[in-house]
């Protein structure tokens, strides 16, 4: 009996020990968690309150840094900032042509020595103030530049800032201060407000400050995107032109963007279809059809790589078809682009085997009702919408009419098509209750045109609308459209067929 006593008190203590312990760990950690946590805000409480004081914080004397002060006058900027010993560097104030991979031409320069500084900007950025820049070092006047009120006529209506742009094996590294682009306020009449979108990749006028050494020099940005370091979803292609986009949510089409129209909606949408010489077809219909991929080459063995060349005008990339099963065609289509022609992009059916099969492709150009397309040039022939659909057999609310090219043996086709609304599509959406919840493009008016070769053997058909959308018996706002154009090819030869989108003149 004393021995079970025993044993039980001996089980007693040994719990109680572990009960004690346990709770000691538990305190210890929570008590660690709570100072981690504590140091953690007083480091974030600590960084905010430096950038507040305006404190200079040098992690390495060699290399240049800075820090904001606190704006205490509009269109004043201030920085305290540090210059390493050992090498000269210089105050650089550059404007005009600027984008997030532009540097725009230098108008001002001021040597700054080595140590502690004060660098304030002054921006008179208006018509009225002559569009004024004024650079002071420790409250001394170093750089003095007017572009003239004509510099942007109107004004500008918002301005977005820039990060430095990539600069490969650069060192010491530039600093840049500050940098700006506006855009220019555009004005459609009393009450017309139009709310435009881009990027910061489009070449507005703007300026960049920034400290750099004396005798370092910068090439021209290439007019080209599609690099390693540019986001994907900017799309490739010319930064001021046409620019194809991958969409996630239409993976089986091409869509090609133009933010230089101050949009960032597709300005082009085309779905593409395939015809096997032994009567197999690949679509969006395609089971084993998963998506169109970016490639280097023909071959489709390697994704897009684009290597970045100042001095390079012409650029191609590859779609190819991403199926399955090899039962469908597996086409390869090239796309182009040259710096002289930024209104344009250029297709072809690309020289490789796989193409081999393909005897005629279709482009089926869509989005019309988005447009309002009711013009369109044949050559020297006009036909509008509400004409088209009078050459229907019968008169539908849609309608699907084949057209005349009048096509001659050695000539190219050219076709032109165009809302014919001057105002952008987004303020009569706005003001005009017909055209209410339309979802119509958002940018500056358009012009889209294609210029097909001869050999290739075009014929077109059109898609007519004549009723409202959703709204049976009803006539289309503003009149009939054309939805959509299909353009059939034969797929010979090598010849480029060339896309264009322009501002509306």
């Amino acid at each position: 009996m004393n021995e079970a006593k025993s044993r039980r008190s001996v089980t007693l203590r040994f719990s109680l020990l572990n009960l004690l312990t346990l709770t000691a760990l538990i305190a210890v950690g929570i008590a660690v968690s709570l100072a981690y946590r504590k140091k953690g805000s007083m480091i974030q409480q600590r960084d905010e309150l430096l950038s507040l004081s305006s404190r200079l914080q040098i992690d390495n004397q060699d290399e240049l840094a800075s820090s904001e002060i606190p704006r205490v006058a509009d269109d004043f900027y201030s920085w305290n900032v540090h210059v390493p010993n050992g090498q000269a560097y210089e105050l650089r104030l550059g404007m005009g042509a600027v984008s997030e991979n532009g540097i725009p031409p230098i108008v001002g320069g001021a040597r700054i020595p080595a140590g502690r500084h004060r660098v304030t900007l002054h921006t008179g950025d208006s018509p009225s103030e002559e569009f004024h820049y004024v650079v002071y070092v420790d409250g001394k006047q170093a750089i003095d530049k007017k572009m003239g009120s004509d510099w942007i006529p109107g004004g500008w209506s918002s301005a977005s800032s820039m990060g430095w742009p990539r600069q490969p094996n650069l060192s010491p590294v530039p600093l840049q201060l500050s940098a700006k682009s506006y855009k220019p306020k555009l004005n459609f009449g009393k009450g017309q407000y139009f709310n435009s979108q881009s990027d910061d990749y489009v070449t507005r006028k703007g300026y960049r400050l920034w400290i750099d050494q004396p005798d370092r020099t910068y090439r021209p940005a290439s007019p080209f995107m599609g690099f390693g370091h540019n986001p994907k979803y900017q799309g490739i292609g010319l930064r001021d032109g046409l620019r194809y986009k991958s969409s996630s949510r239409s993976p089986y089409e091409w869509t090609f963007t133009r933010p230089h129209l101050d949009t960032n909606d597709p300005v082009l949408r085309i779905a593409a279809k395939f015809f096997a010489s032994d009567g197999t077809i690949l679509s969006s219909q395609t089971k084993s059809f998963q998506s169109w991929q970016l490639r280097s080459d023909a071959s489709g063995e390697n994704p897009l790589n684009w290597q970045a060349d100042p001095a390079q005008s012409v650029y191609s990339a590859f779609l190819q078809a991403n199926l399955k099963s090899s039962d469908a065609p597996q086409p390869v289509v090239e796309m182009k682009w040259e710096a002289d022609r930024p209104d344009e992009v250029g297709l072809r059916i690309a020289a490789t085997p796989a193409n081999n099969r393909i005897s005629q492709w279709r482009l089926r150009i869509l989005d019309g009702t988005k447009h309002l397309w009711r013009e369109l040039q044949i050559g020297d022939r006009r036909i509008d919408a509400d004409k088209a659909i009078d050459k229907a057999a019968t008169k539908p609310s849609d309608a699907t009419v084949t057209l005349d090219l009048g096509n001659n043996a050695t000539e190219d086709t050219r076709l032109q098509w165009q809302t014919n609304e001057t105002l952008p599509l987004q303020i009569l959406e706005r003001r005009q209750k017909r055209y209410a919840g339309m979802g119509l493009y958002k940018g500056l008016p358009l012009t889209l045109g294609i210029q097909i070769p001869a050999a290739l053997k075009p014929t077109l058909t059109v898609n007519v609308v004549k009723d409202a959308p959703n709204a049976p018996g009803n006539a289309f706002p503003g009149g009939t459209v054309f939805d959509e154009l299909q353009i059939d090819l034969e797929a010979v030869g090598d010849d480029w067929i060339w896309l264009q989108a322009k501002s509306k003149e």
